[in-house]
Formats: structure tokens, sequence, C-alpha cells
């Protein structure tokens, strides 16, 4: 018998995806040299290029749980000004020289271009973008001795970015290589404990929970199969939260990214635990979001209202409400709109 909780949430997904797509679009810049750009928050005029791919993978998540194409100006807009600032924000290599974000932004362009190639119309120079944010990406994760990188050197983040990329290209080279990352940097071993995490003072951010994204870049790996449902019931549930955690830095963001492993997890695996969990942090996203239409602050500290609304604040949410999205629901969803002329 289909799980009611998974057949019924695309259409929830998309009711989200919905607010907090209007809510970017009018933080757009319309006109002049940063045309195309979604700002941080409200207010502030600084060329966001991770920010405006978040931007461009709601729109496009949307329209691909909707069918309404009314957010396809802004995604154009948006690729055009990713193509007119490119050379600022992705290197030819990530070394030493390379801005601390770079890695981070190359797996942005990744996470926008699967989301773009699934609704018409696609950018022409989209698979050049993506193979260059691709072969940067790949590069520097196959050097990569460090692993205890967190928000933008997040490695389980950029693992996931570059795998769910290579799967929708059908890759094999690029896949090949996130895989061997994965197995070295990870394997099968059980996660630590998601509050364990440390905690650094003194940081900017502080936005990944970066076990999340070390279970989300071996579930992109190893595929949805019957044994990695087991390895998440037999290894990973028993390192989940009890339900929302207090940060110190950027707590919202840091539960909705715990959250969308969590919702990924329980379609994976059918465990309620990841279930009551995933529902219990969402509750307090959500308490959290008020009025604001699926547009979250990073902060929040003390369980007040967080201020914002801010970019990566409302990716992360997103992030987590799509995960319990299933492939075959979103597709059916998305079939039965088309017929009815959405």
């Amino acid at each position: 018998m289909a799980d009611p909780i998974l057949k019924t949430h695309a259409a929830h997904a998309a009711q989200h995806f919905e607010r907090a797509a209007a809510g970017l679009a009018l933080r757009q810049t319309a006109q002049g040299t940063s045309r195309g750009n979604v700002a941080p928050w409200p207010g502030c005029a600084d060329a966001d290029f991770h920010g405006t791919l978040a931007a461009i993978w709601i729109w496009a998540r949307y329209e691909a749980l909707s069918g309404d194409r009314r957010f396809g100006p802004n995604r154009d807009a948006g690729w055009t000004f990713i193509e007119s600032v490119w050379r600022q924000f992705i290197p030819e290599a990530i070394g030493p020289d390379a801005s601390d974000e770079a890695a981070y932004d190359c797996a942005m362009v990744l996470r926008a271009a699967v989301a773009e190639r699934t609704v018409p119309g696609g950018r022409k120079r989209l698979p050049e973008l993506a193979a260059g944010g691709a072969r940067v990406l790949g590069a520097y994760l196959a050097d990569l001795d460090d692993l205890s990188g967190r928000d933008f050197q997040d490695p389980g983040f950029l693992a996931w970015n570059l795998l769910e990329h290579a799967r929708s290209v059908e890759e094999r080279g690029v896949l090949s290589t996130a895989r061997r990352f994965v197995e070295r940097a990870f394997g099968m071993k059980a996660p630590p404990a998601f509050v364990s995490e440390p905690e650094v003072p003194g940081r900017l951010f502080d936005f990944s929970s970066t076990t999340a994204t070390r279970v989300l870049a071996i579930l992109a790996s190893e595929g949805n199969t019957p044994f990695v449902g087991a390895w998440l019931r037999e290894r990973v549930v028993a390192a989940v939260p009890g339900g929302f955690t207090p940060r110190g830095r950027d707590e919202n963001c840091w539960n909705a990214c715990a959250a969308a492993l969590l919702g990924r997890a329980y379609v994976i695996s059918t465990d309620p635990m990841f279930l009551d969990t995933y529902r219990q942090i969402t509750a307090e996203l959500s308490r959290r979001d008020g009025a604001a239409g699926g547009a979250l602050g990073r902060e929040g500290s003390g369980g007040g209202v967080a201020p914002g609304p801010d970019t990566l604040a409302t990716f992360y949410y997103a992030l987590a409400t799509d995960s319990l999205v299933r492939v075959d629901a979103a597709s059916s969803e998305l079939s039965s709109r088309h017929v009815n002329g959405r």
C-alpha cells in the first residue's frame, strides 16, 4: 500500500515552493549591470552568485512540481547574470588564490542545472556551464585531504551535488570521481550524532549540517537500494537529533539541512523515526516562518522569530520540503496538471 504521506506531499511542496519563489522574484534585480541577480536579503544590493543559483533551483523545482511556467523569465534572467559574472566566481582550478566560496559556487551551479534540465526551454549554454563547474569541483574533491570543512567547504554537500549532476547527465567519469571521494572520505561507517557537530566560535557562517550532507552524499553514491535502506535503519537512525537543535549560528539553516536528509532517509528506509524527527524540525521552521511564505532568516536563537528572509535559509528550507517528494508522485502530479491545461 502506498504511503499516503509520500503520495500527497508533492502538492504540499508545490505550495511551499510557490510562496518562496514569489518572494525571491520580488528581490531579483530587474535592470542594470546586475540584472537577474538575487540579493541575499531585502535591501542588499550585493552580487550573490550562489544565492541567485539557489533562487533558480527554487523556481525550476516549482515549475517541475506544478507545471506553472510563470517564473521562467526569472530563471532566464538569473542564468544571464550567472553567465555574465562566471569568471568572477568560478576559477579554472580551486587553489590557494581561489575564493573560500568557489567550491560551493560550483556545487550550486550543478544543483541549479539539475533542476533546470527537468523543465522545458533550458539555457543553450547550460551544458557548458554545468560541465565546467563539474570539472573544477571534481578536481578539487580528488585532491581534498582536509575533510573537516563546514559551511562553504562542507565536503558532503560538494560531493552530493556532484553525484546528482553526474547521474542526471549519465557522466560516468564524473560519477566515478565523486564515488571514489565518498568511499575515501565517508565509506559506509555509522555517522556521528548530529548534535555532536562542532560550533567554532567567531565563524561568520555555520549553515550546513555536515552529518546530514555526509549521509546525503552516501545515498547519492550508492543509489536507492534495499541495502541502503537497511543501512539507514541500522546505522544512521541512532544519530538523528531529538528534534529542532539550538545552534549558536545559522540554526534555521542547519536544522533545515538536517531535515533535508531526514525526509530523504524516510522515503528510502520507511523508518518512522526519520519522519517523526523531520516533522518536529519542520514544524518549528514553519512556526518561525510565520507569514513569510517559505522565506526564513538564517538565525533564530532562543526560539524567537528570525529576521529575514535570507536566500540561503530559504533554499535549505525548500530542500527540506522537497525531500519527501517521491519522483514518481511528482511526475504523476505534473502530468495531471498538464492534462488539465496548466
